[in-house]
């Protein structure tokens, strides 16, 4: 291999590694990675509803609702149903705050209501 091709290799592999890195472990940028795709930008799920999964919306979830955060991290950290467990996925302090804005959908929404 030509020394220019492999450092070249080394250069492309070193800014995957670092893209990967940077990804946004925020709150949001957690919510955007593992939640957005089902549960809605926020919260508020599917436009039609799904009849087998009736709290894909975060803003009308009972735990969500009634502000559980024990039964919203057991839902995050086990899954259930086609929710998928994210316990290997999370840190204990991303979990944290994932939760702390999963309780906060239900209260934006109606400020932005207002």
């Amino acid at each position: 291999m030509k020394p220019g091709l492999a450092l070249g290799l080394v250069a492309v592999s070193l800014l995957a590694l670092s893209v990967a890195c940077a990804r946004d472990r925020s709150a949001p940028g957690l919510y955007r990675s593992y939640c957005q795709r089902c549960h809605g930008p926020e919260g508020e799920g599917p436009k039609k509803p799904v009849k087998l999964y009736p709290h894909l919306s975060l803003q009308a979830s009972p735990m969500v609702l009634r502000g559980d955060r024990g039964a919203v991290r057991q839902r995050i950290v086990e899954g259930d149903g086609p929710m998928p467990a994210f316990k290997k996925r999370l840190t204990p302090e991303e979990l944290e705050r994932l939760i702390d804005l999963t309780l906060q959908l239900p209260k934006r929404q109606r400020r932005q209501r207002e």
